[in-house]
């Protein structure tokens, strides 16, 4: 993967997918009369957000390594693909796991799925209802 394709692809994607589930999970929370169910649905808010946070934080680390890269591809507005990058295991973990949140949410607005459940996360499995 170059450093273009994760500053254009990847991270766009994660802010789409992460805005939808916010967005499904704040109008499953304000609807809900059922206390429970407001309680279950804030605690998937929360375990998602540290999820996304956890991403997030791994993503910044890998583009501080590369900062002169990752000025010079905004600089000349993705002109430049910059290198392929080189994550370390967290990195890469986090690349896969932003891919794979944004892969399942738009599978899930397809119809594809009953919900969005990544394949190593458990956190998304009751976040939309059925």
């Amino acid at each position: 993967m170059t450093l273009y394709e994760l500053m254009y692809a990847v991270i766009p994607n994660l802010n789409t997918a992460e805005r939808l589930v916010c967005n499904t999970l704040d109008s499953l929370i304000n609807a809900s009369e059922n206390p429970l169910d407001i309680v279950k649905r804030t605690e998937q808010r929360q375990a998602f957000n540290l999820e996304v946070h956890r991403v997030r934080m791994n993503i910044e680390h890998l583009l501080s390594r590369y900062r002169t890269d990752v000025d010079e591809v905004l600089r000349t507005q993705g002109g430049v693909k910059g290198p392929r990058i080189q994550p370390d295991a967290l990195e890469a973990d986090a690349i896969q796991s932003a891919i794979d949140i944004y892969q399942h949410v738009r599978a899930f607005q397809r119809g594809e799925r009953r919900h969005p459940v990544p394949r190593r996360s458990i956190y998304l499995a009751l976040i939309l209802p059925v």
